[in-house]
């Protein structure tokens, strides 16, 4: 075998060891990637932002695609979400969850849980918006109720102030009605003595005159 044959070969093999190193490298790093995405994306099913964004930075670092790249402000956006609904900001809670839904590019499952995290605020306004239409219609039947057991009250008050004038008008006319009959009866007396005295009085005039008329 020449000298130059031996080389090529030497270099054939070389070529070869370089091509077979090369795919196994793309082998393991496209396994590698792809792990990381997968497990990213199992984070982001339960909306473990935390861990989501860490894998997406390990895929990034053995290739950058589009999701991986828009990924990071998604999640951004996700986490300042979620604080903002810590502290009951629903409009701004609102308004990052559709910053994350209108991510150029963005990833759609990043999308679909912003989505459904709208939702929720939503339905979490609606509900405040219940609760604080029940605790006034509460406060107003209060006082209704209220009003009404002052009203009861007074009427109870005026019932026993017009039963009592009532009874004391009751007690004064038979009071009135005792003297009368007192005073008529005392009358009455009176009338009888007088007309005793008048008669006794005509019978001894009768009686002096006879004795005048037989003188």
């Amino acid at each position: 075998m020449s000298r130059k044959r031996i080389m090529l070969s030497v270099v054939g093999l070389i070529v070869l060891i370089i091509a077979g190193y090369a795919a196994m490298m793309w082998f393991s790093d496209d396994r590698t990637y792809s792990r990381e995405l997968n497990k990213a994306r199992d984070a982001v099913a339960v909306q473990d932002w935390e861990t989501a964004r860490k894998h997406y930075q390990a895929s990034r670092k053995v290739r950058v695609s589009v999701e991986n790249r828009t990924a990071s402000e998604q999640l951004t956006d996700l986490e300042r979400a979620d604080a903002a609904i810590k502290k009951q900001n629903w409009q701004s809670a609102q308004s990052l969850y559709q910053r994350a839904i209108d991510t150029d590019g963005g990833v759609a499952l990043l999308k679909k849980a912003a989505k459904t995290n709208q939702r929720f605020v939503t339905a979490k306004q609606d509900t405040g918006k219940y609760q604080a239409s029940a605790s006034s219609l509460q406060k107003s039947v209060d006082k209704k109720d209220s009003e009404l057991k002052d009203l009861q009250k007074q009427m109870s008050e005026s019932t026993a102030s017009a039963q009592a004038a009532q009874s004391s008008a009751s007690q004064a006319i038979a009071d009135a009605k005792a003297t009368a009959d007192s005073a008529n009866q005392q009358a009455s007396s009176a009338a009888s003595a007088s007309q005793k005295e008048a008669d006794d009085a005509k019978k001894s005039s009768s009686s002096s005159s006879s004795k005048d008329d037989k003188k």
